[in-house]
């Protein structure tokens, strides 16, 4: 994975988002690299989630640039974005509660192959489907749970298969809004394990305040403060940085 994993997967330049007089993201530049695990930190109200939204297309930006894998995505409207390959979880959970596990991922899937939602019933002839739906099941450790109906599964397995429901869109660029919300510590760890088996596939930006995950899986981190960059690095370097210490880590989360 070599020469990929030297490839610019997200290139984000200068962007911006007012909400009137205040500004939610001031001129943010990011750079991250494919395969890597990219976390976004900061305080509260630092503009994560902001900065998100404008990558996924939620949002619409005030000015900036944002290019997957060189391709300009500005512009473009949220699902124009999936279908280049920039998907978005967690923040607004997809999953209905009515369907199965594995009802729930042959819906996506079929959304990615372009089908109508009008289909879903039919598909239950659909081998096709079906297989791809257990492929994904199986990636997010829910084979054994596929004919549970979606609002019987616990806390940790629910955020598994919104997971999976981003992967059956089949993203180069996975964006996750705080992913370990929520979850005790085996079930965290069980999450972390799953992301961090992601980069084998795709590239994942990470909005997470479990700072003992984020040191787990990171490669690069980005620290946002005000809406505005204010230091990206190694873990290493960002809990060495004295700024960062001083706006957000704080000593002793760094030691």
């Amino acid at each position: 994975m070599g020469r990929e994993q030297a490839a610019v997967a997200l290139s984000v330049k200068g962007l911006k988002k007012n909400y009137g007089g205040l500004a939610a993201t001031r001129d943010v530049d990011l750079e991250i690299a494919a395969g890597h695990v990219h976390a976004i930190i900061g305080p509260n109200g630092a503009g994560k989630t902001t900065l998100l939204s404008l990558l996924s297309g939620a949002l619409a930006a005030d000015a900036g640039e944002v290019y997957l894998f060189g391709q300009p995505m500005h512009g473009h409207a949220e699902q124009a974005r999936v279908a280049a390959g920039l998907v978005r979880s967690f923040q607004i959970t997809s999953v209905f509660d009515e369907l199965s596990v594995l009802e729930n991922l042959q819906v996506a899937v079929q959304r990615q192959q372009h089908r109508s939602y009008g289909f879903f019933h039919a598909s239950a002839s659909d081998r096709a489907a079906r297989d791809a739906a257990m492929t994904v099941a199986r990636r997010v450790g829910l084979e054994k749970l596929v004919h549970q109906r979606s609002s019987q599964l616990s806390h940790g397995a629910r955020r598994r298969l919104d997971v999976g429901l981003a992967i059956a869109c089949g993203p180069r660029v996975l964006l996750m809004d705080e992913p370990m919300a929520g979850m005790g510590h085996e079930e965290s760890g069980d999450m972390i394990a799953l992301i961090q088996s992601l980069k084998e596939e795709l590239t994942v930006v990470l909005v997470e305040h479990d700072m003992e995950a984020v040191f787990a899986l990171a490669d690069r981190m980005t620290v946002l403060v005000q809406g505005a960059v204010l230091a990206t690095g190694s873990v290493e370097e960002i809990r060495a940085n004295a700024e960062v210490k001083l706006a957000y880590l704080g000593e002793e989360e760094t030691q």
